[in-house]
This record gives structure tokens, C-alpha cells and sequence, in this order.
């Protein structure tokens, strides 16, 4: 073995060796939240369908793991392998046991930069042998119906029925009141945190007792566990094989179990937080009078706190912390790590508080889940990171020689594409979308050469094939369109997190219908306010029991024109 290769071999054993967590002390937060009911659907046989469903819902070329297989074979051999393949799940389900090897895995370095100077430069992707990868998705397709019942609201990373929009919106409205707070003597404080190499960190008896806390069964708890200990390493090197690397805690990111399993692990947090805060010694923020108090937000290992600005209950935050890092295996990196305060708190009460916790200070262009964590007067100098990404990938292509073909593919599902996720909570500004549309038509008509005629100007293009135009979309079209999904979901579904806080906030006494855009709203909120009249004028009700709709004003009628009395 070279010197590199045994650099990178101690590096990822180092990684994987548990540190024998203490996590005693934490689980008497941890309510017991699974009955016998829920445990008997989740360890009933498995059902061939149930195993077919898995195969058939995942995507046919992804990477092969050793074996060398990827799911198009099962797929597509299915009337030939399934009884075999079904027979296979149902033995291991049974038993709780995993054949010898069927766990190994390969892990392959993806650089992060183009010049990595360290290990930590580089990301770790684990490609998993299909035949583990399609019994893992039949326990993830059970365990996804029985989550909600034990994770925390406030979490809401791969929850059936959440939305990372969800926490996006709770944190951006919270912010926004830190930052109009500016009288009062007592501040607040929002503190987001960096995990590092999370998945790889969680220790195995951590995920164990909380499992058994919560109330899974033995059965399934062994099962789960099997899974996730009898995994074995190799790294493909230079025309070699490191390993094999024998891990004593961490899950694998290409296992479809682990992104589940880490909200177990998360749960710990947020048990530990809401056993403070239920206790009063705690204060999360309540963005208006009667709203839900708020002290943390999680989506996965992304960890946004709220407290308020006093010494106690930063030591009792940073306490939180370092017993959650000891049971569970967590690090938190504190040098990515960042803290808000609320103007009226002292700039010396800052500064104190800043050297208690050990985290930098935020700045205004700090970003939470990919999206800025605050926005100011300026909305076009905080979204023009999206015009300049737009800019940046046109002019990639520059060396490439792309048919018209190429560039309409290009254009619908790269470039148009790149804004999506922001128009979900920001109204963009006309201007910044006529800088876009600019952008694509450029490139529609003169390629990467920037030469030529505009034949047709964006919004004939806009128009579909059939009319003559290339089905491009007019961005503030889509924008809006993005926002009244948000808006809908509002009004549809007022029990969430995020529509009790909203409510609350702006329309405390009737519906997102009812709303007025309130007083020194969040730019989020003006932003959504925007498509109400989009949604006034296209809903009508389906006429059920008939309870819940007001005959005088309520569109019930099936007159399309006129569906009001």
C-alpha cells in the first residue's frame, strides 16, 4: 500500500470508529410515541408486491455498488428473478438476519474543488450492492407511514406530507421578527449550526436506544440494526481496492434507510430542546401574540435555534449541545457556525455572548437551506446571484458546439430550471426577470457566440409548439405560479406548523382568502400575499357534506362563469 493509500485508510477508519457515546441521560426526554398496533404493521410478512414496488420505484441507471448490478436488471429480468428475489426479502425479514457480503460497499471521492489539499476536500459517495439497496426501500416504504407519529413538527426533512419550503418560510418569518425587534429589554437570538461529516458521526447504540425509547418493536430493531452494522468498506484506489474497513458506528448516504434513521437521531435534539422549553427554561420565538413558540427548526442535520439573548439561556443551549454530541456522536463545526441577534440586544451582550458559544457572527448575506436568511431593502441585490448563476452556466457551454435541439434541451431543464427553488418563497423583481429572459432568448437565437438575430422576441417563444412557439416559460409567470402552491397549501391545509404560524401572524381571525398584507409584513409573506387574487378567482368548491362552505360567498356553483348565488 502507498503512502497516500494508508493516509486515506486511517482517515476513514479514524471516521468510523465509535467514541462509545453516553447517551443515558438524554433518553428520558424521549417519549414513547409507537404502540402495538403500529409495531404489527410494521413486522407483518412481506408481501410480494411490497418488494416489487421497491424495485419499480427506483431509478433504473443509478451507479452499481461491488456487485456490479444497477436496478434496470431486476426491472427489466422481473418475471424471471422476482419469486426468487421476493423469496430472498421474505427470508431475511424473517430470520433478521443479511447473507455474508450482500452489505459491502464500495466508497468512491468525489472532489469538492478543483484543487483539493485535503481529504476533507473531498465528498465521500457510497454506492451500496442493489440487492441490499432494494430490501433497504421495502423497510424505508413501512417506516415512512409511522414517522410522523414520533418526529418532531418541526422537522421537516422527508416526512410524507412536509416540505423543506415549510421550514424555509418558519425561519425566514422568524428572522424577520428578530430584525424588527428593536425595542423591548429582552432580545433574541437565532443560531444556526454545522454538523460535520453528520451521517458519518452517528454512533450505532445512540441509534439503538432511540429506536427502543420510541417504541419499535425488538424485532425491527434488530432488523434495522442488521442493516446498519454488518456493513463492510472497500475504497477503489488506483487501480486497487483499500480495505476492507470494518466501521463500529456512522450511516452510509446511498443507504435508503439512512436518511430516515438520522431524523431518529435528530430527534434527540429536538427532545432534548423541547424538554427545556416545556420545563420554562427555555424561550423560543413567538412571532406574534398566541403564535406556536419556536426553538428549533430542523431539515436533517441543518439546525436552526432560537432562544432568547441571556446568559442562561445560552449556557443552557450550549449544555443541550455538548450532551447531544455526547450521546449521539455529532460535531458541531463551530467555525461555520453563525449567530443573529435582535437589534435591541447590547453590542457588548453580543460580544459575550458571541466568546460563550464559540460561533462566528452572521452576515447579511447568510443563507439557510440554500435560500438568504434575510433579505433587505434591495430584493434585486439579493437575488442576483440567480441572474449571475444563469450568466456563469450559458458561458460553460461556450467551447461546446450545441445544435438548436441542444440549446432548447439546455434551456428547459438546466436554465430555466436553475431559479425554481427560490420563486417558491420569493416574488422576483420585473426587472431581474427581464434580465433573464434576455439571457435565455440570447441564447435561444445566437448561441454561445453571442452573434446573430433574435428572430422572435421571449414571449412568442413562451407560446406552445402548436401555436408556433417553443413552450419556453415567462419567468414571472412561473414565479407566481410557484408562490400560489405555497398560498394554496395556506388554505388547505391550516393544521401545519408553518399555516398556524402564518395565521397567527397575518390572518388570526379568518383565512388566507380573508388576509390583508398586514402590517410590516416578512418579505415572504408579501411575497405569496401576491397570488391571493390568482386564487380567488380560480378555486370553487367541490360540494360535499356541505358544512364548510358559505352558500352567499363561497364559488360552489358549477357555472364556471358565475359560480357564486
Amino acid at each position: 500500500m502507498t503512502e497516500l493509500g494508508r493516509i486515506i485508510n486511517d482517515y476513514f477508519n479514524n471516521i468510523f470508529s465509535s467514541v462509545h457515546s453516553n447517551e443515558n441521560f438524554l433518553f428520558h426526554c424521549v417519549p414513547r410515541k409507537l404502540d402495538e398496533f403500529h409495531n404489527v404493521e410494521l413486522l407483518r410478512p412481506i408481501r410480494g408486491e411490497e418488494v416489487k414496488a421497491a424495485i419499480f420505484s427506483m431509478y433504473p441507471d443509478k451507479a452499481p455498488g461491488p456487485d456490479g448490478m444497477s436496478p434496470r436488471f431486476f426491472q427489466h429480468f422481473w418475471d424471471v428473478v422476482g419469486p426468487d428475489f421476493i423469496k430472498f426479502c421474505a427470508d431475511a425479514f424473517q430470520s433478521g438476519k443479511l447473507p455474508n457480503s450482500i452489505n459491502h460497499t464500495n466508497i468512491v471521492l468525489i472532489p469538492k474543488k478543483d484543487s483539493p489539499e485535503s481529504l476533507g476536500d473531498w465528498r465521500p459517495i457510497t454506492l451500496c450492492n442493489v440487492t441490499y439497496k432494494i430490501f433497504s426501500k421495502v423497510l424505508v416504504n413501512r417506516m415512512k407511514d409511522v414517522l410522523y407519529l414520533f418526529i418532531s413538527e418541526t422537522q421537516s426533512a422527508f416526512i410524507p406530507g412536509r416540505s423543506i419550503i415549510d421550514n424555509i418560510m418558519l425561519a425566514f418569518e422568524s428572522q424577520h421578527y428578530l430584525k424588527r425587534k428593536t425595542r423591548g429589554k429582552m432580545g433574541f437570538v437565532s443560531l444556526k449550526l454545522d454538523m460535520s461529516k453528520a451521517y458519518d458521526r452517528v454512533e450505532w447504540t445512540f441509534l439503538e436506544g432511540m429506536m427502543r425509547h420510541l417504541g419499535f418493536a425488538e424485532m425491527w430493531i434488530n432488523l434495522i440494526m442488521e442493516c446498519v452494522t454488518s456493513v463492510t468498506y472497500s475504497i477503489p484506489f488506483d487501480e486497487s481496492e483499500l480495505g476492507p474497513i470494518f466501521p463500529t458506528r456512522g450511516l452510509r448516504q446511498g443507504d435508503p434507510l439512512s436518511p430516515y434513521l438520522f431524523l431518529i437521531v435528530a430527534e434527540g435534539l429536538s427532545a432534548l430542546l423541547r424538554h427545556s422549553e416545556e420545563t420554562g427554561r427555555l424561550h423560543g420565538v413567538a412571532v406574534a401574540r398566541g403564535a406556536p413558540q419556536i426553538s428549533h427548526l430542523l431539515f436533517a442535520d441543518d439546525s436552526l435555534l432560537f432562544f432568547k439573548a441571556t446568559h442562561g439561556e445560552a449556557s443552557l443551549v450550549k449544555e443541550i449541545l455538548h450532551d447531544y454530541e455526547m450521546a449521539s456522536g455529532q460535531m458541531i463545526n463551530l467555525n461555520k457556525s453563525r449567530i443573529f441577534f435582535s437589534p435591541n440586544v447590547p453590542n457588548e451582550h453580543q460580544v459575550g455572548l458571541i466568546e460563550m458559544l464559540g460561533v462566528g457572527l452572521a452576515g447579511e448575506e447568510e443563507r439557510y437551506l440554500g435560500l438568504p436568511a434575510m433579505v433587505g431593502r434591495s430584493k434585486r441585490k439579493i437575488l442576483d446571484y440567480l441572474r449571475q448563476r444563469i450568466v456563469n452556466r450559458i458561458q460553460s457551454w461556450n467551447n461546446q458546439f450545441l445544435s438548436r435541439a441542444g440549446r432548447e434541451v439546455l434551456l428547459k431543464s438546466v436554465v430555466q430550471a436553475m431559479p425554481n427553488y427560490a420563486m417558491n418563497v420569493f416574488l422576483f423583481p420585473k426587472d431581474l426577470c427581464r434580465e433573464m429572459e434576455v439571457l435565455m432568448n440570447a441564447f435561444w437565437w445566437m448561441g454561445q457566440s453571442g452573434k446573430g438575430i433574435k428572430w422572435r422576441s421571449w414571449d412568442f417563444s413562451c407560446k406552445p409548439k402548436k401555436l408556433g412557439g417553443m413552450g419556453f416559460k415567462k419567468i414571472r409567470d412561473f414565479n407566481l405560479s410557484m408562490l400560489a402552491k405555497q398560498a394554496w397549501r395556506l388554505f388547505t391545509e391550516p393544521e401545519t406548523l408553518v399555516a398556524r404560524v402564518f395565521k397567527t401572524r397575518y390572518y388570526p381571525k379568518g383565512t388566507f382568502l380573508t388576509a390583508k398584507i398586514g402590517h410590516n409584513p416578512s418579505f415572504i409573506w408579501y411575497s405569496i400575499f401576491q397570488t391571493q387574487g390568482i386564487i380567488k378567482d380560480s378555486y370553487y368548491w367541490r360540494v360535499g357534506n356541505g358544512e364548510s362552505i358559505n352558500v352567499w360567498s363561497e364559488p360552489w356553483l358549477p357555472d364556471g362563469i358565475n359560480p357564486k348565488v
